[in-house]
């Protein structure tokens, strides 16, 4: 199989980014889907790949034998095959994989994949949050994913006519398999729903401007709709207000800072968009009960928790 690699990362604030190119004559035209064994990568980094992010990709893990222990964030999650490993694009995430762990992985580019729920809006479920799905052996969702994902591998590998046609098909039958064993109807509704788009639009703004100082009101301004409009919307989808998520972004990456960087509490602040260090220290304390420098030792003297550049990748 044509093989992608990695030529570079670049340093976000917090902790590594990488970035995937699938190869020149991978034959899947201007988008890109990747599906490598579990073992190869993780087997060269003694099954451990350290907190990263992937700016420009989701992945999914189908775990089919083996355990081990997913992080997401600052948290850490077990987890046991056979299953499957969901991370969204921009998660900080890594992997303790035990030594007799195998499946696939699944990488999709963020432009094809926004393209394909654009297409296939009920697909954003799957998405939604970086999870782990628990399966079942004799399921028939687990059968249809390991068969989608051991096609897919010899779609992308060969020149037949309509191979790119056929990968994408391998791709959805993956999609919809983890859709069928993992989704409510509530939250398909949801994702159809006019609130559900107004609150996925107010996300994506969110994640391009958090960092900016920006009111609700500024918020709502931006997308053309009253505050009233907004928290309404938020309030239905979410079950809370928008000053809510955006306040649990800035958590997000505040606790990213202080357990990944080496950033100042201060430096973490102006980082953040905020206009003094104090206030900062008040609102993360009021948040997390406890303040950024108590948070950063806690975390950096939990067994486990690791604060190293990640030297690969799943």
């Amino acid at each position: 199989m044509s093989r992608v690699r990695f030529v570079g990362r670049t340093e976000g604030a917090t902790v590594p980014r990488y970035h995937l190119y699938g190869e020149a004559a991978s034959g899947v035209g201007d988008w890109f889907v990747n599906v490598e064994p579990l073992a190869d990568r993780c087997r060269a980094n003694g099954w451990r790949i350290e907190p990263h992010s992937h700016p420009h990709f989701g992945q999914i893990v189908f775990v089919r034998g083996g355990a081990g222990l997913m992080t997401v964030e600052t948290d850490r999650r077990p987890f046991a095959s056979p299953s499957v490993l969901i991370v969204p694009v921009n998660t900080v995430h890594g992997f303790d994989y035990g030594m007799d762990s195998d499946g696939w992985v699944l990488t999709v580019a963020e432009p094809y994949l926004r393209n394909l729920l654009d297409r296939m809006p009920e697909l954003r479920a799957v998405w939604s949050e970086p999870r782990i799905l628990s399966l079942a052996v004799d399921d028939e969702e687990t059968s249809d994913i390991r068969s989608a994902l051991l096609r897919l591998d010899r779609e992308l590998d060969g020149q037949a006519a309509g191979n790119v046609i056929a990968a994408e098909a391998c791709l959805l039958t993956v999609l919809v398999a983890i859709l069928r064993r993992g989704e409510t109807a509530t939250a398909l509704r949801q994702n159809s729903s006019g609130n559900a788009a107004l609150v996925r639009e107010f996300r994506e703004l969110l994640e391009r401007r958090y960092r900016e100082g920006w009111t609700v009101a500024q918020f709502a301004a931006e997308l053309k709709v009253p505050v009233a409009q907004l928290r309404s919307a938020c309030l239905q989808v979410e079950g809370q207000p928008p000053s809510n998520l955006l306040h649990d972004r800035l958590r997000v990456e505040a606790q990213r800072i202080l357990v990944y960087s080496d950033m100042t509490v201060a430096q973490a602040a102006y980082w953040l968009g905020f206009q003094d260090p104090a206030y900062f220290t008040r609102f993360f304390t009021r948040i997390c009960n406890e303040s950024p420098s108590k948070y950063r030792e806690r975390k950096r003297l939990s067994p486990g928790d690791a604060s190293r550049s990640a030297p690969g990748e799943s």
